[in-house]
């Protein structure tokens, strides 16, 4: 985002009890696009706050009443506020008070008096932060909308496809059972293992319709259920009696949630199920001709709500078995259970095909014909001659298909990338099983297709919003950081025991910048910067941050490393370098001021919704000092750096000098390698 996109847009709210300051600075931000509403204290900032909350606060810390950390303090600890970034404003210069003004939640420290260039970079640096805040935040909504998105859509075609394969299965196993016991023995394993319920019974009305028995058809998950079984088969129900009773006389499917919420009226069998550790029931009839031929009683041990999608599923299945029953007792009944097993392949959404081992279709529905592209399914079978050379982009696809299968004697989900009849491409998704005789040869293969089209361009538009998130974060954060925080950890806070750290800055370009329009400032910045920030990618360095003409960057951290203090020393060596090669591409005379101290620093974020990676402790101030008492086109070190470096680099000794601070101190000037 742009400079003056910031100060066309921008509130500013200035809080300084000195008129001369307020003045100065309502001046500057003004002047500079910005619109500013001042207020004189602690108590009136937090009150303009809550009337019309600003983009960004600039509060002083020495304040009548009171003082500038318990405005920010207050200002944090509210929801409604705690997100507005605050930079402080104080005479105050120590390390001390800096670091008091970032544990209220300061984002930035602006020390008086002002200059005037580095307060308008810290403000343009705190409202882009808060922009790119704010984009990241929109991005991980984005992405978390489309994921939930995409997990539905996948839960929805993933039941469908076990339900169109639980319909298929129990039509075969119809068909292979030698009587009706035996079918519902495996009509109601398939059913419980697909659906994940515990036990299953039938119950048939006797020989003269008065009473119902138990029937031998049932399944258990495992032997714990034996002995519900074994008194359940000792009982009878009557019309309206029990769970089988009533649906026996209503033909509707029943529901019961918990069965030890109801009385014994309702099920006679609370206390065995509760024993067998079942929990929740339901059950549906099979009709035929609206005549009740059987109920099945399904069982889970656990507490489970109405769930009408798993009922509807069953009546399917039933309805389905009691047509097949009804059809081995008439022609008619056959004729109607054809027609409604066609109804469900004619119209389901998904295709379903029947194909040859040399590749040819069988036969196809015609939702297959429109995945396909082809008019009819009549169409679609007269020109697919070949189904390897014609259907896969992958010349090798169809033999894949059909390995798999030999493993397992059936595939799920088995996805491809196929041409379409105008020669497009989409993904699709077989689900597919071998037929074969009873001598077991293979007759055909048969199974279902799902366009996967969508779902697969979600994924990739997923992959790319996740790559762009990643990227928008370690604009902000070092990789080994971002990584962490995306993991969960707070705080983050570490100890680093060795590690150089190096400030840099551009000697008279305050004066060079007042003589510059905005857009030469920045691009002169930039090129400068970009010149260190490449040479800190080649020497593995970390930098920290920029502040206004300055410059960071440190070795040895987040992530420990050797040599992390000849690298630091090579790359001030570098940056002397690159200088003197912009000044001689520019025509002009920059020169750099060049700090560095090796030490131990404590380093971690700071921020809840702007995340800031910094560092702190003595060899940090220490290092500044090395900087700010420096001179241009020099690099001076502190003994600590020297020692570490003196038998790789050449070093001049300076002296003993007073840094501001630290009282006296022996410097060198680095020069070069030996």
């Amino acid at each position: 985002m742009s400079l003056n996109h910031h100060r066309c847009k921008a509130e500013i709210l200035v809080v300084d009890d000195c008129p001369a300051n307020l003045k100065l600075l309502i001046n500057i931000l003004r002047k500079n696009g910005y619109k500013v509403r001042p207020v004189t204290d602690g108590i009136l900032a937090i009150e303009a706050v809550k009337k019309s909350k600003p983009d960004l606060i600039l509060l002083d810390i020495l304040m009548p009443n009171i003082d500038g950390y318990e405005v920010c303090k207050q200002l944090k600890s509210d929801p409604e506020t705690e997100k507005i970034p605050v930079i402080f404003l104080s005479a105050l210069s120590e390390g001390l008070d800096k670091a008091s003004a970032f544990q209220v939640g300061g984002a930035d420290y602006i020390t008086k008096p002002f200059q005037v260039e580095e307060a308008l970079a810290r403000v343009n640096h705190q409202l882009t932060l808060k922009s790119l805040q704010a984009q990241l935040q929109e991005k991980n909504q984005q992405l978390t909308e489309q994921n939930s998105r995409l997990k539905k859509e996948i839960r929805d075609r993933r039941q469908a496809e076990m339900e169109i394969r639980l319909l298929l299965a129990t039509s075969h196993a119809i068909h292979r059972a030698p009587d009706l016991h035996a079918a519902f023995n495996d009509i109601l394993k398939m059913i419980c293992q697909s659906l994940q319920w515990d036990l299953a019974e039938t119950w048939i009305p006797n020989g003269d319709g008065t009473i119902l028995e138990c029937s031998e058809g049932c399944y258990l998950k495992d032997a714990s259920l034996s002995d519900y079984r074994q008194k359940s088969k000792r009982l009878t129900f009557a019309p309206g009696e029990g769970i089988p009773g009533r649906i026996w006389l209503s033909k509707r499917p029943e529901w019961i949630e918990n069965i030890s919420e109801v009385d014994g009226s309702a099920f006679i069998r609370v206390e065995i199920a509760a024993s067998a550790g079942l929990k929740a029931a339901f059950g549906v009839p099979i009709l035929a001709q609206d005549k009740v031929l059987a109920i099945w009683i399904f069982y889970q041990k656990q507490i489970s709500a109405y769930q009408s999608r798993m009922v509807e599923l069953v009546q399917a299945v039933a309805t389905q078995l009691g047509a097949i029953v009804q059809r081995k007792q008439a022609e008619d009944a056959l004729r109607i259970a054809e027609q409604r097993y066609h109804s469900i392949v004619e119209n389901a959404i998904d295709g379903i095909f029947q194909s040859t081992p040399e590749g040819r279709y069988l036969s196809v529905n015609p939702a297959l014909a429109r995945i396909y592209g082809y008019a009819s399914p009549e169409e679609l079978m007269l020109a697919m001659k070949n189904i390897n050379e014609q259907l896969y982009v992958d010349p090798k696809r169809r033999n894949e298909f059909i390995a798999a299968i030999e493993v397992d004697g059936a595939v799920s989900g088995f996805e491809s990338l196929i041409y379409r009849q105008d020669g497009t491409q989409i993904w699709i998704s077989e689900n597919a099983r071998a037929v074969r005789d009873s001598t077991g040869r293979l007759l055909y293969y048969e199974g279902t297709v799902s366009d996967i089209t969508e779902r697969k361009l979600a994924q990739q538009a997923l992959e790319l919003q996740k790559a762009q998130t990643e990227r928008l974060l370690l604009n902000i954060l070092p990789q080994s950081i971002a990584t962490r925080l995306k993991a969960g950890e707070t705080p983050i806070a570490d100890q680093f025991e060795a590690v150089s750290v190096l400030f840099a800055d551009l000697v008279g370009f305050t004066n060079f910048s007042a003589q510059q329009t905005p857009a030469e400032l920045v691009e002169i910045l930039n090129a400068i910067f970009s010149e260190f920030d490449r040479l800190a990618e080649k020497h593995r360095l970390e930098k920290i941050k920029t502040i206004g003409d300055a410059y960071m960057v440190v070795g040895g951290l987040p992530v420990p490393r050797p040599n992390y203090d000849e690298a630091i020393a090579q790359m001030a060596l570098d940056m002397l370098g690159g200088i003197n090669r912009l000044n001689a591409k520019t025509n002009q005379a920059f020169q750099v001021r060049i700090g560095i101290n090796i030490g131990t620093v404590i380093a971690g974020v700071i921020g809840k919704s702007k995340f800031i990676y910094d560092l702190w402790g003595d060899t940090v101030n220490v290092a500044s000092r090395m900087e700010s008492s420096g001179m241009p086109g020099k690099i001076q070190v502190s003994a600590a750096t020297y020692e570490c470096l003196k038998d790789r680099f050449e070093f001049e000794e300076r002296g003993i000098i007073e840094v501001k601070g630290k009282g006296e101190m022996l410097t060198y000037w680095l020069k070069g390698r030996h």
